[in-house]
C-alpha cells in the first residue's frame, strides 16, 4: 500500500529542530528526521518531470538522476559555521546535474516553516568568474532586461559598492554589472505547502518564468 506524503511531517520536524538545535535532540529524534527526509525526497521525485519538461537540456541533465544526489546535508560543516547551531533546520536541494558545482546552473528548493523558497541563479566568488557574466549582460543588456520584465522577475544578490574595474557607470546595464551573484529566488508561503500535486503546479509556473533567465545566465557563464 502506497504511503500518502505531504508537507506536514517536514514542516513539523524543521520547527522542532529549530527549537532544539543540538546533537542530543537530533539523535533522539532521528527516526522522525528519516521520515521527514523521505517525504522531501518523494517531493523532489514528484517535481522531477515538472522541472525537466521546461527545457530539453533539463531533461538530459536531471530526469534520469536520483533525487538523493541533489539534497544537501542537514548537518552544518562546523569548520565554516563556528558559533552556529550544528544543524540547518530545513530541507534543501540543488536540482542540477552536479549539485557540488555551480555549473550547470540548476534550481534551488528549500522547505522550512516561514522560509521556503525556489529559484535559480549564478554564484561567483571572484572577478574571474563574475566578469564573463558581466560582459554578456553588458553586450546583451536589452535581452537581459526583457527577460526580467516579461517574466516579472526580481534579480537579487551581492553587489559591489563601486563599478568594477573596466566597466562604465554610463552603460545602460551598469546596475546589473555591479552584481556579484545574480539570483532569482521567490519565497513560498506556508499556505502553498499542502499537497504535492498543487505544489507541483506552482513550481511548474515558476520554472517556466525563470527558465529564460537560467538559460541566459548559463550562456553568460560560458561567455568568451
Amino acid at each position: 500500500m502506497k504511503t500518502e506524503r505531504d508537507f506536514k511531517r517536514m514542516l513539523e520536524y524543521c520547527a522542532g529542530l529549530a527549537a532544539h538545535n543540538e546533537r542530543p535532540w537530533f539523535h533522539e529524534n532521528h527516526k522522525w528526521y528519516e521520515g521527514a527526509k523521505a517525504d522531501y525526497l518523494a517531493l523532489l521525485e514528484h517535481l522531477q518531470p515538472v522541472i525537466a519538461n521546461a527545457d530539453p537540456d533539463l531533461v538530459r541533465d536531471i530526469l534520469l538522476m536520483q533525487p538523493k544526489d541533489w539534497m544537501y546535508r542537514i548537518a552544518r560543516d562546523m569548520r565554516y559555521y563556528k558559533n552556529r547551531p550544528p544543524y540547518e533546520p530545513s530541507f534543501r536541494a540543488y536540482i542540477s546535474r552536479d549539485r557540488k558545482s555551480w555549473l550547470p546552473i540548476g534550481y534551488f528548493l528549500r522547505i522550512a516553516p516561514g522560509a521556503s523558497c525556489y529559484g535559480t541563479g549564478i554564484w561567483t566568488w571572484n572577478n574571474a568568474m563574475a566578469n564573463p557574466v558581466r560582459d554578456c549582460i553588458q553586450e546583451h543588456w536589452q535581452e537581459f532586461e526583457e527577460i526580467v520584465e516579461v517574466n516579472d522577475l526580481v534579480i537579487t544578490g551581492d553587489q559591489v559598492k563601486t563599478m568594477p574595474h573596466g566597466y562604465s557607470e554610463n552603460h545602460p546595464a551598469a546596475e546589473w554589472v555591479k552584481f556579484k551573484t545574480w539570483n532569482v529566488i521567490e519565497e513560498i508561503p506556508d499556505e502553498a505547502l499542502t499537497d504535492f500535486d498543487g505544489f507541483a503546479k506552482l513550481i511548474e509556473e515558476k520554472t517556466l518564468r525563470m527558465e529564460p533567465m537560467r538559460k541566459f545566465l548559463l550562456r553568460a557563464s560560458e561567455y568568451v
